[in-house]
């Protein structure tokens, strides 16, 4: 449910389903429930749709695996020195909480990195 809305849609709900269209006896103010109700339907369908077509998140199949820079130099055939000194966005999966603390690498990642870069 997107923020902002509370409870409101379920008290939406209640209030649509209570409401009783047989004591209007105006036809312009039917016309405009009608089209009202009827641009509601349209908005409702329309997102239902998009949001079935969204691919759910990926589940982790277990915990994630770190590399360290030595680990993550051994995977790619370099030197650490050389690992520290790339770029931060040369290799993708890097992690640090903040400046001067530990850099990591999400191996699995890394390793989808290598494989699209072999594959080309």
């Amino acid at each position: 449910m997107v923020e902002g809305n509370g409870s409101r849609p379920a008290k939406v709900a209640r209030l649509l389903r209570r409401f009783r269209v047989d004591r209007i006896d105006d036809p312009l103010v039917l016309e405009e429930l009608q089209e009202a109700a009827l641009d509601f339907a349209t908005r409702a369908v329309v997102q239902q749709r998009f949001l079935r077509r969204m691919a759910p998140a990926p589940v982790p199949a277990g915990p994630i695996e770190w590399l360290d820079a030595k680990a993550l130099a051994a995977l790619l055939h370099r030197s650490e020195s050389t690992i520290r000194h790339m770029p931060r966005d040369k290799i993708p999966g890097r992690r640090q909480d903040r400046p001067g603390c530990k850099v990591e690498w999400n191996k699995e990642v890394v390793l989808r990195h290598l494989a699209k870069c072999s594959g080309q």
